[in-house]
């Protein structure tokens, strides 16, 4: 057992779950009702992560019709969508073993009200103490939003040498190094080894991902 309470921050698309059937669908959803063109799938493969406004305007939709294109997302992944996802393999067994250690919380670009529900759907919101996650109509949406807010509400601040965050993609990576949180980059996410670069941690596997944490903070299990 840990003899100080330690944290860690968890990212959930593409780290505790692959929801990318579902984000593709109400993307090509958005885009289709908007009447724009589909990028090629390879393209497609890179929009877990960020908020789905910068996608969107990443691949054409004028900034105009954003809010639009958000609600055609949004109105797909409501109409069933954000149940096409699995976690990964391993996660559902290692989250309640982490939390007998340490104080877990998600800080995650998906909308709240889904990161409750897919987290529940899979029975993994019990592990956590907290769900930082991004606000559907509200500011809080980029990465280092959410994080801050996780660090508002579970009083951090000054911290964050306490704190581990796990995650795929470098907004995981860089929302965390704006606060000096260490990360842990997981390869069976979207994102790609120039991604994980930044990292201070890779984890390969669930297994290893808990001997990074117990061995980043000190600890033995």
């Amino acid at each position: 057992m840990v003899e100080a309470v330690s944290f860690v921050f968890f990212d959930v698309d593409g780290t505790l779950i692959d929801s990318y059937p579902g984000i593709r669908a109400s993307f090509v959803h958005a885009m289709t009702s908007l009447g724009y063109p589909l990028p090629p799938e390879d393209k497609i493969r890179t929009i877990p992560g960020p908020p789905m406004v910068q996608s969107l305007a990443r691949f054409g939709v004028p900034e105009a019709q954003l809010s639009e294109g958000l609600a055609h997302y949004m109105s797909a992944t409501e109409g069933g969508n954000w149940k096409k996802c699995e976690p990964y393999a391993g996660l559902p067994e290692l989250l309640p073993r982490l939390a007998e250690d340490f104080t877990l919380a998600t800080a995650t670009s998906k909308s709240e009200r889904f990161a409750l529900k897919v987290l529940e759907l899979f029975e993994m919101r019990e592990a956590f103490s907290f769900i930082g996650a991004a606000q559907e109509n509200g500011p809080r949406r980029e990465k280092h939003d959410v994080i801050a807010y996780v660090l508002d509400k579970l009083e951090l601040h000054g911290r964050e040498s306490e704190i581990l965050m796990v995650g795929d993609r470098q907004h995981d990576i860089a929302g965390a190094a704006q606060f000096g949180i260490p990360t842990v980059a997981v390869n069976w996410g979207y994102g790609t080894p120039e991604e994980w670069a930044a990292a201070q941690y890779r984890a390969d596997s669930p297994a290893q991902l808990e001997e990074i944490i117990y061995e980043h903070f000190g600890n033995k299990h």
